[in-house]
């Protein structure tokens, strides 16, 4: 088997066939920790799914599941149940499986281009690439500018959790369904976008993606700059619930998504404070 810690972003968000929609793939062992990066799971999920059309690139939304946790280094299979061939839309189910146990379930929906009215509403007016290049960081395979959260409001919330300008830094080729694979992974990079309370600092929690969800706008090319905008809407009962949006530098926005995650205090940490909330570990 491949050595996971060698393993290429192309290679971790790939699958192969191994029956009748059927797919196999292993999780990248990247960084630290025992649980791997959700991006991950549903880059796959979303990578198999796509294998399944005639037309990926009608992708127009995915909403999964993570029932259990898996590990770097992890083999996946995942099943595609072909759902719906309709005229205009087109259903699939995924189920991801590791080591036997289901961890992770996910719908995708495809639509036939039509006609239709168009409206969007206007993206953040924030310093462009060009005017940053030196506070260029990696995360993983992908090249990221952090803007930080807006300024926090008189009541104590955050029109945005935070904004970064993001792009993969290696070549993706040409394939729509490589681009839509990157997209979803990359629809999961939110670092602590989700803890408004606690952003400049790590270590002393523990979170877990309950829920994600992104619906698709346009065809992405994930080698290009794109605008991260996330805010976090509600935290309670030990769950926090967020939305983003993915623009190009034009400001067409490429993807919505939303997701809940687990957040819990963990009894005795320390946190690592940062001087700046923006400039937190690379890691997921």
């Amino acid at each position: 088997m491949t050595d996971p810690s060698t393993l290429t972003l192309l290679e971790g968000i790939s699958v192969a066939e191994v029956r009748p929609d059927v797919f196999r793939a292993v999780y990248p062992h990247w960084w630290e920790g025992d649980r791997v990066f959700g991006g991950f799971v549903v880059a796959q999920a979303t990578a198999a799914a796509l294998r399944t059309v005639d037309r990926p690139e009608d992708l127009h939304s995915l909403h999964g599941y993570f029932l259990r946790p898996a590990k770097p280094g992890d083999a996946s299979e995942i099943s595609v149940d072909r759902v719906r061939d309709g005229r205009s839309f087109t259903t699939r189910r995924t189920s991801t499986t590791v080591h036997g146990k289901e961890t992770f379930v996910m719908m995708a929906s495809f639509h036939a281009p039509e006609e239709g009215e168009e409206y969007q509403l206007a993206v953040a007016d924030v310093p462009r690439p060009t005017e940053l290049a030196d506070r260029i960081e990696d995360d993983g395979p992908f090249e990221v500018i952090e803007l930080g959260p807006s300024e926090q409001s008189p009541d104590g919330t955050y029109a945005s959790t935070r904004r970064a300008w993001i792009r993969c830094g290696v070549d993706l080729g040409s394939d729509p369904a490589t681009h839509l694979a990157a997209a979803a992974y990359a629809s999961d990079m939110t670092r602590a976008a989700f803890r408004p309370g606690s952003l400049g600092s790590w270590g002393e929690h523990i979170d877990a993606s309950l829920d994600h969800s992104v619906w698709f706008h346009a065809l992405p090319d994930m080698c290009s700059w794109h605008l991260f905008d996330l805010h976090t809407v509600v935290t309670g009962s030990g769950r926090s619930y967020m939305r983003g949006s993915l623009a190009d530098e034009d400001g067409a926005l490429v993807f919505s998504m939303a997701q809940e995650i687990l957040i819990r205090r963990i009894a005795g940490a320390t946190a690592v404070h940062f001087e700046d909330p923006e400039h937190r570990p690379t890691s997921p």
